[in-house]
């Protein structure tokens, strides 16, 4: 009877994907980046989300998947600004999410969309890039010219990429 308990009729097959990590350095220091997941938004107020996120002085991109609503912070952010953030938004939408990594690579057959973004405070640009391919006009630099001033140009923010395993559905 307890070994019931611990043997699953289905076997799932765990698949290595890319995903990136919530720090990032310039070399002299690390700084932190904004990730969330929302697994059930018909639960929440998406428009509190956004109102909650536009008040934080932060670029960000908000994406649709079928398993949910996806945030991901463009602007490097200070261990304290990020644990403020993080900890508020978890208070407003509580989820079971460290924040710590992003998956990058998509699923088979996963549609994103974007539901929402704000470009008006700083952004890593090659952080940007990896999405401005999936959500703007076949990743159109139109996009970087109209928010150049926000660019982070004055150092190079280098993302960290790391292996995210998932389960093959």
């Amino acid at each position: 009877m307890l070994a019931n308990l611990f043997h699953k009729s289905e076997k799932k097959t765990m698949i290595k994907r890319l995903g990136l990590r919530n720090i990032v350095s310039n070399g002299t220091e690390w700084r932190y980046l904004l990730f969330y997941e929302v697994d059930n938004p018909s639960k929440y107020d998406i428009t509190e989300i956004i109102n909650f996120l536009e008040e934080q002085r932060l670029s960000y991109l908000m994406y649709e998947t079928k398993g949910g609503i996806h945030i991901v912070g463009l602007t490097p952010l200070t261990l304290t600004e990020y644990a403020i953030i993080f900890s508020a938004l978890q208070t407003l939408v509580p989820e079971y999410m460290s924040g710590q990594t992003i998956r990058l690579s998509r699923k088979e057959g996963e549609r994103q969309s974007l539901v929402f973004h704000n470009f008006d405070y700083p952004i890593i640009p090659n952080l940007l890039q990896i999405y401005v391919s999936r959500f703007f006009a076949n990743g159109e630099l139109k996009l970087f010219e109209e928010f150049q001033e926000h660019l982070i140009t004055d150092t190079h923010w280098n993302i960290v990429p790391e292996k995210y395993w998932s389960y093959k559905k």
